[in-house]
């Protein structure tokens, strides 16, 4: 019978994690609270990163639960990657700045890089990915 479990528990991997792909598996903390969201996008290239959303891979909103937020992309070729996240303190899916550009909402980046008067670049944050599961942890601020 555990044969039959093990053959069973395999193939269903297999079907979830097609062959030569990346399962990415973006862990958050340091949300000073659980209201909104957290927005997390993947980006395979230096094209609008941070802002420009439109041009990442792959985004998601997930809940914020206690200090933490957990996301999973799936099906993601070798390569490299840069994962951007903000707390969306009021739900309208936009990361909500003031009027000179300076952020209202805390936000992360994978390596947790904060460069002082700029946004961090893709080959700061850039994460190279090889096949299997990977995970990225980010505290937000």
């Amino acid at each position: 019978m555990s044969r039959l479990l093990a053959a069973t528990l395999l193939a269903a991997i297999a079907i979830a994690q097609p062959p030569g792909t990346v399962t990415l598996t973006v862990r958050v903390d340091r949300f000073p609270h659980a209201k909104g969201k957290a927005g997390i996008a993947v980006w395979k290239g230096p094209r609008s990163f941070p802002e420009g959303i439109e041009h990442a891979v792959a985004t998601t909103y997930v809940p914020i639960e206690g200090a933490t937020a957990t996301a999973r992309f799936e099906g993601l070729s070798p390569g490299s990657y840069a994962v951007t996240v903000f707390h969306d303190q009021n739900d309208n899916r936009r990361f909500d700045k003031n009027w000179v550009g300076v952020p209202r909402e805390p936000w992360g980046v994978s390596n947790n890089v904060r460069p002082k008067l700029r946004p961090p670049t893709f080959e700061e944050a850039r994460v190279d990915l090889e096949a299997g599961e990977r995970d990225v942890r980010i505290s937000v601020r």
